[in-house]
């Protein structure tokens, strides 16, 4: 089933605008019905007055009330199932970068099989970039032994050449699916061209896994391979790099992408969320994220909650149709991006979020009353951060930033601080006091991501921050 279902869902981005509503639609109406029946949260919702026939389309959600994190923190359980309560499930945590809270992720064992076969919507794409014969992932999971290799020279597949690295925690989602695909189907746990290490080891051991493995795709989120670049830099390092290095779950600064770039290795980005998986990918372009509007209906609205026109740039909201254990319809998922207006050249129809703006949570205050985001920070400030190995954007209160650096190799703290303020005098402006702090170590979160921006100032009621937190 789920091979025949591989080849159909590569061709769901290519699909008419009308069979995509259509599908849409369908997966809407039905999870609706699922949610008013067996879902504490939307029983109520029901009992209070909402008709669940009312909500048939894209435009409908709107009249459902708005989810943020808070809700999930506070009683997770509202938002499950009662038949997955217990059973038929698995429990992940997401990365509660801002706050330090995870939140759990119900997902039912039967969306997590099928979010096999919906991958190859971007696996083709990443088989592209990395410039490798594509072959369907059922073939390529196959290969764990020498029948296997057997099987694989017969699809013309070098099983040497085609070694993947994927340095997640383990507890990371896609883990755990190729467990289910393993008891559920005949691929095998672990294939051999596919090699775990864990995002706490210290980059000289990534280095030398890169060294032995050769791969040709290595899967990251975007703040590890920002890490690892400046590392390279600051150590001179020579490592062979893949060919494609595919980053997920945050993003790259400025400066590590200039890295990359300069040193030959393509970078490519999936726009997803533990609460909904895959909600976009980028084709070949790598400009913007194709949405899986099929799967998750996405809707950028302004801080009242009303939707905005394509182009503008709001709060990203997602409700998303493959999951039955946790039903998540109108989450504010905490990030701001735009729907473009135009096509892609690539051809497919799926709409593009062509500008993603970061999380809420990362924007600071300046001293003049402007807020702005850490990502155009580090634009304003790559050159200075070329210098460096980690950098944390630190708010006491408005107006006051810190940058706590560890220092690249052979960089004088005195020199390096007086770079980082005299650019801020520049760019920031006079008004926002900056200060800059020296660590040999920034740790990760629990989840093995660097947080860029941190909030320290106190606050009365923790629920209140609460909606910041992912």
């Amino acid at each position: 089933m789920v091979a025949a279902l591989s080849r159909f869902e590569r061709r769901i981005p290519f699909a008419s605008p009308d069979r995509l509503e259509h599908l849409q639609r369908k997966r809407l109406r039905d999870l609706v019905d699922h949610a008013f029946r067996t879902v504490p949260f939307y029983r109520d919702l029901k009992r209070d007055g909402l008709d669940p026939a009312s909500i048939r389309s894209a435009e409908d959600i709107a009249r459902l009330p708005m989810i943020d994190a808070g809700a999930l923190v506070d009683d997770p359980m509202r938002f499950v199932c009662d038949e997955f309560r217990t059973s038929g499930r698995e429990v992940f945590k997401t990365s509660g970068s801002s706050s330090g809270l995870r939140k759990p992720i119900f997902w039912d064992h039967g969306s997590l099989l099928l979010r096999a076969a919906r991958a190859e919507r971007d696996r083709v794409v990443i088989a592209r970039l990395a410039e490798e014969r594509w072959t369907s992932m059922i073939v390529r999971e196959f290969l764990t032994n020498e029948k296997r290799r057997f099987v694989a020279r017969r699809f013309g597949i070098d099983t040497d050449h085609h070694q993947r690295l994927l340095i997640l925690p383990a507890d990371f989602s896609s883990r755990t699916q190729r467990t289910i695909y393993s008891e559920r189907t005949t691929i095998p746990r672990r294939p051999v061209h596919y090699n775990h290490l864990p995002p706490s080891v210290p980059f000289e051991v990534a280095a030398a896994h890169l060294r032995a493995i050769r791969p040709r795709v290595v899967f990251s989120f975007g703040s590890y391979v920002d890490q690892f670049f400046h590392y390279l830099e600051s150590t001179d390092s020579d490592v062979p790099l893949p060919k494609l290095w595919v980053y997920l779950g945050d993003r790259l600064s400025p400066g590590g992408r200039e890295i990359a770039e300069e040193r030959g290795c393509r970078l490519y980005s999936v726009y997803g969320a533990m609460e909904a998986g895959t909600i976009g990918f980028q084709c070949e372009h790598r400009d913007g994220f194709h949405l899986n509007t099929d799967l998750c209906i996405v809707r950028i609205v302004d801080k009242d909650g009303e939707e905005l026109p394509p182009g503008h740039v709001g709060s990203v909201t997602i409700s998303p149709l493959d999951n039955r254990a946790m039903v998540l319809l109108n989450y504010n998922v905490g990030d701001l991006g735009a729907i473009s207006t135009t096509p892609c050249a690539c051809g497919r129809t799926l709409p593009r979020l062509s500008r993603f703006e970061g999380r809420q949570s990362e924007y600071v205050r300046l001293g003049d009353g402007r807020e702005i985001g850490s990502i155009t920070i580090e634009a304003m400030f790559s050159r200075e951060l070329r210098r460096t190995i980690q950098a944390r954007l630190e708010q006491d209160e408005p107006g006051h930033l810190r940058w706590r650096v560890v220092a690249a190799a052979g960089e004088t703290p005195d020199a390096l601080a007086l770079a980082l303020k005299s650019r801020a005098a520049k760019a920031l402006g006079v008004d926002t006091r900056v200060e800059v702090t020296f660590s040999d170590h920034i740790p990760l979160t629990e989840a093995g991501k660097f947080v860029r921006a941190v909030h320290r100032q106190p606050v009365a009621n923790a629920k209140a921050n609460r909606n910041l937190e992912r």
